[in-house]
């Protein structure tokens, strides 16, 4: 097959898939809510943007939850009624799947960027989830404020922060919320992992609750934060996806 053929044919998928998502899209209705069932449990979604962003948009195609492969591995590992914070939580994909699949008893879900928090707020009250309490902060290793550095419109959940400029994004720690509990700790931050590890540092000591963190080979992340879980006594468990990592409190480790 010719390269020219390759090409075409390429670009005639991408047109078709973007057709079909335009279609599922459309039979949405003026509400933009996708219903599911995962583990025999309905689950309503509000996808405003499902056309354009990535995770919305693959949420809707499959007609499942995002990166569930991931998730159902995780489920396994919770005991009964955990408390999990979700650190970079987006529009409340795995909070959703913490609070009705895994039946968690509390929920601190995080997520600075003001377009995605008022999704994230209406999923959860979609689902009646009155165990979550949804943060509109950027974690850090302190208290204080942030500036947006990277917003990407096809992909919300790959937007940045820096969390040593004060331009308009409160910045908080997992420290300071005092958990009595913490089952999981969820970290996707697009590179603001080992502040977001400092600023949990008590926390992780005192609970020692599975991490399950995500970490980018090409940014020089999992040397970085691998570095970070070592110093905090944790242990690289193993790998749940090419960028996801889950660690677990090393036996004897700080604490």
């Amino acid at each position: 097959m010719s390269q020219d053929i390759t090409t075409a044919l390429g670009h005639l998928a991408t047109r078709m898939e973007a057709l079909r998502t335009a279609t599922l899209f459309q039979a949405l209705g003026p509400d933009r809510i996708l219903e599911f069932a995962a583990y025999d449990t309905p689950v309503s979604m509000y996808l405003p943007s499902a056309v354009t962003d990535l995770i919305q948009r693959s949420i809707l195609t499959s007609g499942t939850f995002f990166e569930a492969h991931m998730l159902s591995e995780i489920r396994r590992l919770l005991p009964p009624r955990p408390v999990v914070i979700d650190a970079g939580a987006n529009i409340g994909n795995h909070t959703l799947f913490f609070g009705l699949i895994c039946g968690a008893s509390e929920i601190v879900a995080f997520e600075p960027l003001r377009t995605v928090f008022p999704i994230l707020k209406r999923n959860v009250e979609l689902n009646n989830l009155h165990q979550v309490r949804c943060i509109n902060a950027a974690l850090g290793a302190r208290e204080g404020r942030a500036a947006l550095t990277h917003f990407m419109h096809g992909n919300l959940g790959a937007s940045a922060f820096d969390l040593g400029k004060d331009a308009g994004y409160d910045v908080t720690t997992i420290d300071a919320l005092d958990l009595q509990r913490c089952d999981l700790l969820k970290i996707d931050v697009e590179g603001s992992h080992v502040a977001v590890l400092e600023g949990a540092r008590a926390t992780l000591q005192r609970l020692r609750p599975l991490v399950w963190i995500e970490l980018r080979a090409g940014r020089g992340e999992v040397e970085t934060g691998d570095a970070a879980l070592q110093a905090l006594g944790y242990v690289r468990q193993r790998a749940l996806g090419p960028t996801d990592f889950l660690y677990v409190a090393a036996p004897g480790g700080a604490g």
